[in-house]
């Protein structure tokens, strides 16, 4: 069921608050988080039915083994076995259903051999669930959680303003919420809340990124059916990607925000204006800020911390000490990331540019460090420029992201990069999208305006504490325009426009999420 969808909004969404809140009120008040789960699992069964076996299955292993980590106490390498098993329980089930396809197309490749397998279907959402299945064993494992129970456990996988696409939620954020009973004098305030968040994320996707999408995609697709893109269509086309996965990415984590608050939850931020970073390090800590913050914990500094002992004892120079203990975990966590996303080579050449855009922005700063005065403010024009290369660098990236494969890439790349001369011939994008030209540059003209100078989802409703951990993320990257949400009639009446604008743009096509792919 998509959140974009006429009977989500109208039908799944109001009842299933309707009947946590009447529960919560009523001597069955316990009962409300099996509901939710319930609930919750009938939002993921509406869209794949025959995979709610397949989750069910995921959590109770995983709650197994979460019990055996808790009863092994003192056992320690019976511990880390079980925690090991787990590991490779969720490992295997992702690489089965997202990489073994994949996987046998290249051995074929490779071998000359015929193997013939039928065409795995990717179940939804199990790219996420199964991160943050991974982060609480380990969480568990170390101490910093305890185990409560069977309802509290599903309530927390299932809860489904985050289970399709994020964010990536740790136990120790969600579960004392959920298991705290909601305050029902703060039920109106929470929803109001909510709604107001959820209308401005469904305003950013059904208005903003499925109207960019009306751009890039005729492009793209062009190029997959084998008619080459111009130099400027092929620039067009992924400034206005870059543009369209902005603001769907922007718009879904909002929503998944704002209908969390409905419940009285707050989520952890996983998305703030990242497109305003100077650098491509700020970049990934603002943009699908939960999946960084899994990868710096759970991949990058496993494999860093012992990098950085070998690098110690068998390096002499700085510079190679650097490649060692931080280049090579750098890259490849990034290359993880973008692996993660989907199963495919293109998907590693994203991996590989941000890991490359990553490790000369470590490089950068590392040679720089003893130069930079501590507290000086860059010029102006150095700003700028940064701001200017860690967009640019993006954009570049984002056509392996958005190319249906390798080709598409090379070829995109090709227009955008041309060795022979500008590519003026090819396919037609000025006649394909809407108002030509003069229609991209307005669109790209509003899109970049909305990134620059107002303020996001968050810093807009900054008053009422949106999001976990907002009084850190509060003071990052102000905008120029300051505008605050206030309880009053005017926001109000333009919450209720964000509302009817994003609805009514439902009418002429619903799109699913970007991220619901991975």
């Amino acid at each position: 069921m998509l959140f974009n969808s006429i009977v989500f909004i109208f039908g799944y969404l109001p009842a299933v608050l309707i009947g946590y809140y009447l529960i919560a009120a009523s001597p069955l008040r316990p009962l409300r988080m099996w509901f939710l789960g319930a609930a919750s699992l009938f939002f993921y069964g509406y869209w794949a039915p025959k995979y709610v076996l397949l989750l069910l299955f995921s959590m109770a292993v995983n709650y197994l083994v979460a019990m055996a980590i808790r009863r092994l106490e003192g056992r320690d390498r019976l511990r880390l076995a079980s925690v090991v098993f787990g590991l490779l329980f969720n490992l295997g089930l992702l690489f089965y259903f997202k990489y073994f396809n994949f996987f046998i197309d290249n051995v074929n490749l490779v071998t000359g051999l015929d193997i013939h397998l039928a065409k795995i279907v990717l179940p939804l959402a199990i790219s996420f669930f199964t991160f943050q299945k991974i982060a609480f064993l380990f969480d568990l494992y170390r101490g910093r959680i305890q185990l409560g129970s069977v309802g509290d456990y599903v309530a927390f996988v299932l809860f489904f303003p985050q289970l399709i696409a994020g964010p990536i939620v740790h136990y120790s954020e969600l579960e004392p919420q959920l298991k705290t009973p909601p305050r029902l004098n703060a039920a109106t305030r929470n929803i109001l809340i909510g709604l107001t968040i959820f209308g401005i994320g469904l305003f950013k996707k059904t208005v903003l990124a499925d109207t960019f999408a009306l751009y890039s995609s005729p492009v793209f697709n062009a190029s997959a059916d084998g008619v080459s893109p111009t130099f400027t269509g092929g620039w067009m086309a992924a400034v206005t990607y870059t543009l369209q996965i902005y603001f769907d990415f922007s718009g879904y984590s909002d929503m998944a925000i704002g209908l969390a608050r409905m419940f009285g939850v707050l989520l952890p931020l996983n998305f703030h204006s990242p497109l305003r970073a100077t650098n491509i390090a700020d970049f990934w800590r603002r943009w699908h800020m939960t999946l960084s913050r899994f990868v710096q914990s759970y991949i990058f500094q496993p494999i860093q911390v012992p990098m950085a002992r070998f690098a110690a004892e068998h390096t002499k120079s700085r510079l190679g000490n650097f490649g060692v203990a931080v280049a090579i975990p750098t890259f490849v966590s990034m290359v993880i990331i973008g692996v993660w996303h989907g199963a495919g080579w293109n998907f590693l050449i994203f991996g590989a540019l941000q890991g490359s855009y990553m490790c000369l922005n470590e490089l950068w700063t590392f040679l720089r460090r003893k130069k930079r005065k501590k507290g000086a403010v860059r010029p102006f024009y150095q700003t700028a420029f940064a701001h200017f290369l860690t967009v640019a660098s993006f954009v570049v990236s984002s056509v392996p992201f958005r190319a249906k494969d390798v080709a598409v890439t090379m070829d995109f790349y090709g227009a955008m990069f041309p060795i022979a001369g500008l590519r003026a011939h090819g396919f037609d994008w000025v006649g394909a999208v809407p108002f030509g030209a003069a229609g991209v540059l307005a669109a790209m003209a509003v899109g970049w305006a909305i990134i620059a100078f107002l303020p996001n989802t968050q810093q807009f409703m900054t008053r009422i504490t949106p999001a976990l951990e907002w009084e850190k993320w509060g003071k990052v990257d102000p905008p120029p325009v300051k505008l605050a949400w206030k309880p009053t009639v005017g926001f109000v009446a333009l919450t209720s426009v964000f509302l009817f604008l994003g609805i009514a743009f439902i009418m002429r096509g619903t799109t699913e999420f970007i991220y619901f792919n991975f």
